[in-house]
């Protein structure tokens, strides 16, 4: 990891009251001709922070098999907006556009 003090960054800030967080698990599957597809279980929470969010994705991961935990925040627009909703990627990442990743997110023992 490389830290350095400051930021010399530039750009919008976008802050909300009640941000809430998309966690996707992942799950490669053979289809009948023996190739893996990827299948995801989707689940938004709402009324937490990242801390709670991250802790809850920990515990609720699938077990058995390999499976990739997804987190993003998002940023939802107002209803009607003709924006899409944003969402920021804050760990792991979409084995469904890189099939060879072998990207899991590990937890730091407590």
């Amino acid at each position: 990891m490389k830290v350095t003090d400051g930021y010399t960054g530039s750009g919008n800030v976008v802050s909300t009251g009640t941000p809430s967080y998309l966690v996707e698990f992942w799950r490669a599957i053979a289809d009948d001709t023996g190739q893996d597809t990827w299948d995801a279980v989707e689940h938004e929470l709402t009324e937490c922070d990242v801390h709670d969010a991250l802790r809850w994705a920990h515990e609720n991961a699938p077990s058995g098999g390999t499976v990739h935990t997804v987190i993003y925040a998002c940023y939802r627009q107002p209803a009607g907006s003709p924006e899409s909703d944003v969402h920021l990627l804050l760990a792991g990442s979409d084995p469904s556009t890189t099939p060879t990743s072998t990207t899991t997110l590990t937890w730091p023992t407590a």
